[in-house]
């Protein structure tokens, strides 16, 4: 009898030490992913950094000399925004401010020298 309480000891301390670490690694997933905002996914080779580019919307209507960043990504954060707003392109106006476009509404981006 001795050496049953001896191998259940054993087992029920590694299953509570499971149990622990899995409690543990869920909170902080938790803590996480609600500290967590958008995040910018930069596209090696897509657009060079720094350069200028015409965004032509589904509308007809062209954003001119804005600056390509990247594009918003919100994967790691669950709810709060919709999902229609979740992946949008991101571009910075030559004063500094961000544009976010949907994705399905852009039609062309243009690689420019310059304003014109």
């Amino acid at each position: 009898m001795d050496t049953f309480y001896q191998v259940f000891g054993f087992v029920a301390a590694i299953c509570i030490g499971i149990i622990v670490l899995t409690a543990f690694f869920t909170a902080v997933g938790y803590f996480k992913s609600k500290t967590r905002g958008f995040d910018i996914v930069k596209i090696k080779g897509f657009v060079k950094d720094g350069r200028l580019v015409n965004v032509h919307l589904s509308s007809g209507q062209v954003h001119r000399g804005v600056r390509f960043v990247g594009f918003s990504d919100q994967s790691s954060t669950k709810g709060g925004v919709p999902f229609q707003l979740s992946q949008m392109v991101v571009c910075e106006t030559q004063k500094g401010a961000r544009v976010f476009f949907r994705p399905d509404a852009v039609r062309i981006i243009e690689e420019v020298e310059d304003v014109a």
